[in-house]
């Protein structure tokens, strides 16, 4: 798979509207090792790679036909027990839901909370009579690729609205193009192909973007299960841009961490491949390690985290996404999680599922 950094997408077209209703909903993901060296910046000098899995945690997207004339679009984060958000300027919607309704032939609001649904419509050519409406379990900012998922399961439901099927390739790689050239968003191309593809992969990427999808080798079947059991995702509850934080990362430092983050990959997929627990956590370790040498002060939140649990039989602990704030991937035997649940105090904190599945349909609307 290519997934090109520009030129990908198409000139603009009449403003279709949705035929029918259709509900679709993508992955979020954890990276074990390599994330970063899927920048652009970064991949293009001898490529980079990025090991990691979908979660169990889905953004939803329902698109439907709306009066003509009009386009309304919705924002509801649920799930995490948070204070509810106040309602973006000019627009309401209850329970804490942000709602935008505007004029066809308005321009598409600049607000920050609506410009990648409003780029994703804008790619797929729908503006006319439509109603989207975008439900997930976390809110913007994560650090688990939620962006990208929102894009995917946005594409698929407006494609599945028109009676259009779209492959996960050609997902993966409009949404990149959508935070890339729309939105001019410095950001990577893993969780787009996470979105898409689902389950627990192995990524190639050079200058063009991701030149290579393989499903991990697991020479174990306990090893999934055992590796599941011991993950901790924790939310440090501060929220960023990821490309702002990628924007403000050293050049240089990168381009010296590269070697590390691509051979830590290397270690936990050749982990994976042997069935070994402790190879993969040797990995996931080193790859961690070069994440702070990327950018220490991306994962101040992290080593702040790492103090506060020494002592506690932690044996991984690394910033998801461009680190800043998100959440933080902790992996210890679940024998030991009880004191370190106790140690992070009212912190939320979720145990992923890996190995989800990519990009699908709903419901009734699955057929």
């Amino acid at each position: 798979m290519s997934t090109p950094c520009a030129g990908s997408l198409s000139a603009p077209r009449t403003l279709r509207s949705p035929l029918w209703r259709a509900a679709s909903s993508a992955p979020m993901r954890v990276s074990f090792a390599g994330g970063g060296s899927d920048l652009p910046g970064i991949a293009r000098q001898d490529g980079g790679r990025v090991v990691g899995a979908a979660i169990d945690l889905r953004v939803r997207v329902i698109v439907e036909p709306f009066d003509r004339g009009w386009v309304r679009l919705e924002l509801a984060a649920r799930g995490e027990g948070r204070a509810e958000p106040r309602p973006t300027e000019g627009a309401g919607g209850a329970g804490g839901a942000r709602v935008l309704l505007r004029r066809r032939a308005d321009p598409p609001r600049d607000d920050l909370a609506f410009r990648l649904v409003e780029a994703t419509l804008s790619a797929a050519g729908v503006g006319d009579g439509v109603a989207l409406r975008v439900e997930s379990e976390t809110s913007p900012g994560a650090g688990l690729g939620g962006s990208a998922s929102v894009a995917v399961a946005a594409l698929f439901a407006l494609r599945a609205s028109l009676g259009e099927a779209v492959a996960p390739e050609a997902l993966a790689r409009e949404a990149v193009a959508i935070e890339r050239e729309r939105l001019c968003n410095a950001c990577g191309a893993q969780d787009q192909v996470f979105a898409a593809f689902g389950g627990l992969l192995d990524l190639a990427f050079d200058a063009g973007g991701c030149s290579g999808v393989r499903p991990l080798a697991i020479g174990c079947p306990d090893l999934v299960p055992a590796l599941s059991a011991g993950l901790l995702l924790v939310d440090t509850e501060v929220r960023r841009v990821s490309g702002e934080v990628l924007d403000r990362m050293d050049s240089g430092s990168a381009c010296d961490a590269k070697g590390e983050l691509v051979a830590a990959a290397g270690e936990v997929a050749r982990g994976f491949e042997i069935g070994s627990l402790s190879l993969v956590l040797s990995g996931m370790r080193r790859g961690a390690a070069a994440k702070v040498r990327l950018s220490r002060a991306a994962s101040a939140l992290a080593l702040s985290l790492e103090r506060r649990l020494d002592g506690l039989g932690v044996e991984v602990l690394r910033v998801c996404g461009a680190g800043g704030g998100g959440h933080i991937l902790v992996w210890a035997p679940a024998e030991r999680h009880a004191r370190i649940l106790e140690a992070l105090g009212p912190r939320l904190v979720r145990r992923p599922a890996l190995g989800a599945p990519g990009v699908r349909l709903e419901g009734a609307d699955a057929g």
